[in-house]
């Protein structure tokens, strides 16, 4: 069996979300010197998590598109696969209240920098759900000779 490298980007909060997207391309960089095969980040990093004590501005769908696309750029130039850790908004808010439908998902990259797609969060941690709604569905993605799925966070201590 060929190795397969997997990276973690374990890095600092960042300071506001533009500077989430200047982290991510710097680790995605990094990534691609240290020869990994694909890098997984942590839940929400860009713009980041709507946690406890974490400032971050309002949702923004305009920026989240253009940081995509910058970080899909620096997977394609680092030849490395990507996990990003993010949100997006739904075009209507559910029942639940949750703000305008914001939910916690992860993109998956592909190494030549095309979007293989979106896993969303489907079980929310209790403190989450008056801020995110909840996704649906499982998806299943490939990289190189690898299939994985995506479990983010209490989906996977929890639920596993």
């Amino acid at each position: 069996m060929d190795m397969f490298r997997i990276a973690l980007a374990n890095i600092r909060f960042p300071a506001s979300p533009e500077e989430s997207v200047t982290l991510a391309e710097q680790a995605i960089a990094q990534a691609g010197v240290e020869r990994a095969n694909i890098v997984c980040f942590p839940e929400c990093y860009v713009p980041g998590y709507r946690g406890t004590g974490k400032r971050v501005p309002p949702p923004d769908a305009a920026f989240l598109e253009r940081a995509w696309t910058a970080i899909r750029a620096a997977a394609a130039k680092a030849n490395v696969a990507v996990i990003l850790g993010t949100e997006r908004t739904v075009d209507s808010a559910p029942l639940t209240g949750a703000t305008d439908g914001l939910i916690i998902t992860a993109l998956v990259i592909n190494a030549d920098g095309t979007a293989a797609g979106f896993q969303d969060k489907v079980q929310l941690d209790p403190s989450e759900e008056s801020i995110y709604t909840a996704g649906s569905g499982r998806r299943i993605f490939q990289t190189d000779s690898v299939t994985f799925g995506v479990a983010i966070c209490h989906e996977g201590w929890r639920y596993p």
